[in-house]
């Protein structure tokens, strides 16, 4: 036998009324089909509590019934009605009228209407053959037999309690499923995210102050952490600390997006922000010694920059401190060697980041090491799956969190010519989601002077975009290299895997890109199976 459907399905809402767990039971059990019922459906407005009904039960074409349950004995002496003998504040549908009142606004006011509606009365304690006399309730009564035969005696009772019906208006029963209440899972918009994580972009957390704490007593310190663990903001804040107790002092790094954006924030404590190869072409250029011309991306230009500045160099500083170091080149070492003779440096890197495995720190300059405790910037299920780019176990439980929860999917886009239309309309979903195009990073998987590649593109959608060296980075919408974002971040990152050219070193590319995303990742790319991302086997 098909029966209606009853909400909850398994059990009925926490009550103390065992009356109420009986009427649930009949209705589980015996529900005409057509017809849902919810139990303890509550309401509330601006001016407080509104009341609730017991249950209220709707069919599609014959309307809504708001059903009142009274438990124990119900009885009729004198005009008044009495519950075990003690008589009822209220008349039995008294309190039933007053809710189906309040649920017919809540309903107008979303543009809903029923096409008819009604109250009856069940009392599931009393057994009754005959119905009451009052001409209100007189066939709109369901006692403990009827409820036992409820499939006999249900459409008597609706046609007693409910008018013939007309056209009903809008969802009415959709609405009423809502206003119940089926599921609620606690969750923040992405937006909100975002603001969150804003607020803590920028903040050492007391791990990380500690350790700077303990270190700063050294004069020769490797300092090695994952992606997330705050190295770029312990490098900042060792420099300015040092230039705060009356120290000359150079922060190098690797990239120019990352050298801007460190120099806008140190300038104020009066530290010297530069790439080490841009330190390179100045001290050539200021003893007149750079080489003219040249190719800019040849390593035999760069390493007769690096020649000719080491001829050159002196140490002018008393504390320097290297960020990204993983990524310098042997030539960049010797210069910050010349630079440190009898002078504190300290070396931030990550080797999980190095993208040219031959490049490392010289250990031999170092006298302390320390390892920054797990990164916790990044959302727990991108760095997961940054990880299983980067070789190491991975948590697949916080993948599939991310996945659920929207902070991390994956972007059809067969067609590499097509990405940059496809990154747009990412663009444009993330931006519905209360973002804003300052919130976005786009990472390109290929390099700056790729033919087709989507950096080469006047924009993204309709999206204008700058580099990340650009003056306004900050509160523009940035889309550069995976080089050339190391070291930055941003709340949502893009990931745009395209060409055969991202191919070389793919994971490691992956790696870098992933971990720029604090609250959420999206990856452009052609789907590599079911339940598998770009790269990955299953």
């Amino acid at each position: 036998m098909t029966t209606g459907l009853v909400h909850p399905s398994e059990l009925p809402r926490p009550t103390t009324s065992q009356a109420e767990r009986e009427v649930w039971s009949a209705l589980r059990k015996r529900l005409p089909a057509g017809w849902r019922a919810w139990h303890s459906l509550r309401l509330r407005d601006a001016k407080g509590y509104l009341g609730e009904g017991d249950f209220v039960l709707a069919h599609p074409e014959r309307g809504l019934l708001v059903l009142e349950v009274k438990g124990g004995q119900l009885e009729q002496r004198d005009g008044r009605w009495l519950q075990n003998s003690e008589p009822l504040d209220t008349a039995p549908l008294t309190q039933g009228r007053g809710f189906q009142s309040r649920l017919l606004a809540r309903l107008e006011a979303h543009g809903c209407q029923p096409p008819a509606w009604g109250v009856a009365v069940a009392f599931p304690d009393t057994e009754l053959d005959e119905q009451p006399g009052a001409d209100d309730l007189r066939g709109a009564v369901i006692g403990k037999t009827q409820l036992h035969w409820l499939e006999q005696y249900f459409d008597s009772v609706v046609r007693r309690a409910i008018p013939a019906p007309r056209a009903g208006r809008g969802d009415w029963i959709g609405r009423l499923h809502q206003l119940w209440g089926e599921t609620w899972v606690p969750a923040l918009s992405l937006g909100t995210r975002v603001q969150l994580a804003e607020e803590q972009r920028f903040a050492l957390d007391a791990a990380q102050l500690a350790a700077l704490e303990g270190l700063l007593g050294n004069d020769r310190v490797l300092i090695a952490g994952g992606a997330g663990s705050g190295k770029t903001l312990l490098a900042a804040e060792a420099a300015r600390r040092h230039a705060a107790g009356g120290k000359r002092v150079l922060l190098l790094c690797f990239t120019a997006p990352l050298q801007k954006w460190l120099a806008a924030r140190l300038a104020p404590a009066g530290v010297d922000v530069e790439t080490v190869s841009g330190l390179a072409l100045r001290i050539a250029g200021k003893a007149g010694a750079a080489p003219a011309g040249g190719d800019l991306t040849s390593s035999e230009h760069w390493r007769a920059v690096y020649e000719r500045a080491l001829e050159h160099a002196e140490p002018q500083w008393d504390v320097v401190v290297v960020d990204e170091g993983q990524d310098l080149t042997r030539e960049g070492w010797w210069l910050v060697e010349r630079l440190v003779k009898g002078r504190r440096l300290w070396v931030l890197h990550d080797p999980g980041q190095s993208y040219w495995p031959e490049r490392r720190p010289p250990t031999e300059l170092f006298s302390t090491t320390f390892t920054l405790p797990r990164g916790q910037r990044c959302h727990p299920g991108i760095e997961a799956l940054a990880a299983r780019y980067a070789g190491r176990p991975t948590d697949e439980r916080a993948v599939a969190k991310a996945v659920k929860d929207g902070n991390l999917s994956l972007v059809p886009c067969d067609d590499p010519a097509r990405a940059a239309k496809v990154v747009g309309e990412e663009i444009d979903r993330l931006l519905a989601h209360g973002l804003t195009l300052a919130d976005i990073g786009v990472v390109s998987l290929r390099g700056q002077t790729a033919d087709g590649a989507i950096l080469r593109q006047p924009r993204l959608g309709k999206h204008e975009f700058v580099a990340a060296d650009h003056p306004s980075m900050e509160e523009r919408l940035v889309a550069d290299t995976f080089l050339r974002w190391k070291g930055l971040e941003r709340p949502v990152v893009i990931v745009a895997v395209e060409g055969a050219e991202a191919r070389d070193r793919f994971a490691t590319r992956m790696h870098i890109a992933l971990t720029r995303a604090l609250v959420a990742a999206r990856i452009v790319a052609a789907p590599s199976g079911a339940g598998r991302w770009p790269g990955l086997a299953e």
